[in-house]
């Protein structure tokens, strides 16, 4: 099939795009290009009226992104552009960072639930870490009489937990088994969250890069998509499906497409979802204008996968 929406994607309304190229309207004009009937911006944002943000999403709110890329959407025809925003789930703390009442204004809203590399916010760290981070306060104190314990918590809050990894060196905690079991818990209480359950009766809806653990080496993420067994990811997808929430085809998530993606262990993830009679969207997750031609690699998966027309979301038809 091939694939005429993208509804993923990062402008430089989102902190994390790195392209000076990838304006709402450079992008709008793209998708046009590429043969698209349907579009739409997904820049991060957060809710104000939801505590709990990041420092990283304190930049990031609500009026930021929605007045930004609602003024800058073109009017092209033949094709229907949408703006809907990619918010938070911390699944540490149960916290969905978008109210179904603020989301009536985007026109839909897509939520991760593995953004596990933001510790400590959507993941808590390993005891290891913990541990270490620990050790490393009194140290200071050890060295530094003169600093408070607040301050030097504050001075190893400043690594990051790869830092801190690096300091450990070799390990002895079930990392594998920690961050695969956090992506199946965090994804059942998603779908248990009242917040969302209102969310998605609001406005389509879709889980973002389901199940792709963001943060790891592609080998990593293959080794934790794969320690997930058959019947969880079916356990998740049914509550999904019974919500009508979506399930995104990031095409970032497939980090090995040689051989016909023959080792790509998303293929097996997108397989289960449509056994379980879920509904897909599409998405590059894009950050830069180029990579919006990543949207071809769909074609394919949705052939090995056998997504089909009737199988997407109506919003993206």
């Amino acid at each position: 099939m091939k694939i005429r929406h993208d509804i993923h994607n990062h402008s430089l309304w989102s902190s994390c795009c790195y392209d000076p190229e990838a304006t709402v309207n450079a992008f709008a004009h793209r998708a046009k290009e590429l043969g698209h009937t349907v579009f739409g911006i997904s820049n991060h944002l957060w809710d104000e009226k939801v505590p709990g943000a990041s420092n990283w999403y304190r930049q990031q709110m609500i009026n930021y992104g929605l007045e930004g890329a609602r003024a800058a959407m073109p009017m092209i025809p033949g094709i229907r552009l949408m703006v809907g925003t990619e918010t938070e789930y911390c699944g540490m703390t149960d916290t969905l960072g978008m109210l179904a009442e603020t989301a009536k204004k985007f026109d839909y809203v897509l939520v991760p639930h593995t953004h596990i590399h933001m510790k400590n916010f959507v993941i808590p760290e390993m005891d290891d870490v913990k541990a270490k981070r620990k050790e490393l306060v009194a140290k200071i104190l050890d060295s530094m009489p003169d600093f408070t314990p607040a301050q030097a918590e504050k001075m190893v809050r400043a690594f990051s937990n790869g830092d801190i990894e690096n300091l450990i060196g070799e390990r002895h905690v079930d990392v594998v088994g920690y961050n695969a079991d956090f992506m199946y818990r965090s994804f059942i209480s998603l779908m248990n969250n009242a917040e969302f359950k209102k969310l998605a009766v609001t406005v389509p809806t879709s889980v973002a890069h389901t199940f792709l653990p963001c943060g790891f080496s592609k080998e990593m993420c293959k080794t934790l998509i794969e320690a997930v067994s058959d019947e969880k990811y079916l356990e998740c997808f049914d509550l999904a499906r019974k919500l009508g929430v979506g399930i995104e085809v990031n095409t970032g998530a497939f980090k090995m497409p040689e051989n016909d993606f023959a080792d790509d262990a998303m293929i097996r993830v997108m397989k289960l979802a449509k056994k379980a009679g879920c509904r897909f969207t599409f998405g590059t997750d894009s950050h830069s204008l180029a990579g919006l031609d990543k949207i071809r690699m769909g074609d394919r998966i949705s052939e090995l996968c056998g997504i089909e027309e009737n199988d997407l979301m109506d919003f993206v038809r």
